[in-house]
């Protein structure tokens, strides 16, 4: 799987384009506030947008979302029901509702939905050939916030534990650039204290989260 990691916006977003082989076709996560700035990178690659993935509702990570499904005929974006919601702005018809452990396709390029909870009720990572892209649920040494409304501490721990229980080898590609442009699972379960305390239990793990 190729990656091409794109900072975006006034609050250190990334967007990433996936891709398999030559492409052309590929995946866009999150796709935030600069569509024009994602597009140039498109054009660049040779890529087209085949699949909008959406790991979670919130504005910042899918406000450029609406601007490609304008400018893309039958592009679609795929976001978790529990977070449809949030989707203000975008037309429901070009909605793809996903569900935990289903594979999206972009071209030749295959994501599974993981259904990572906590920061929103429909957060999800997608797990491609060696990496997975977290969203909001896993940084590199931080995790997103569980204060906010919809958020849930113990929902998160429990993500946490499905994450850390991919290959250590797997890349982790966050959704902001706190700490970090990039890590692997490995690096997180030694060094992440909130990986580390979800191990743990509930009641040391949401003490240090909130």
């Amino acid at each position: 799987m190729n990656v091409r990691q794109i900072a975006a916006g006034p609050m250190d977003n990334f967007c990433y384009l996936a891709w398999e082989g030559a492409g052309p076709e590929c995946a866009v996560i999150d796709p935030c506030w600069e569509g024009a700035k994602i597009e140039k990178e498109l054009l660049a690659l040779g890529l087209r947008p085949a699949l909008l993935a959406l790991t979670h509702g919130h504005p910042d990570h899918l406000n450029a979302a609406a601007w490609f499904l304008e400018r893309y005929e039958g592009l679609r974006a795929a976001l978790h029901p529990a977070d449809g919601n949030m989707a203000e702005g975008l037309d429901r018809s070009r909605l793809l509702p996903v569900a935990d452990g289903e594979d999206l396709e972009a071209g030749a390029l295959r994501l599974k939905v993981l259904h990572t909870p906590g920061h929103t009720p429909g957060s999800c990572s997608f797990l491609g050939p060696g990496a997975v892209f977290t969203g909001d649920t896993l940084f590199v040494g931080a995790i997103g916030r569980v204060d906010l409304p919809g958020a849930d501490p113990e929902q998160m721990r429990r993500s946490l534990l499905k994450l850390a229980s991919l290959p250590g080898d797997t890349a982790v590609w966050p959704g902001h650039a706190y700490n970090g442009s990039s890590t692997t699972i490995e690096a997180q379960k030694l060094h992440n204290i909130y990986v580390k305390l979800a191990a743990k239990g509930g009641d040391e793990f949401i003490s240090a989260a909130l």
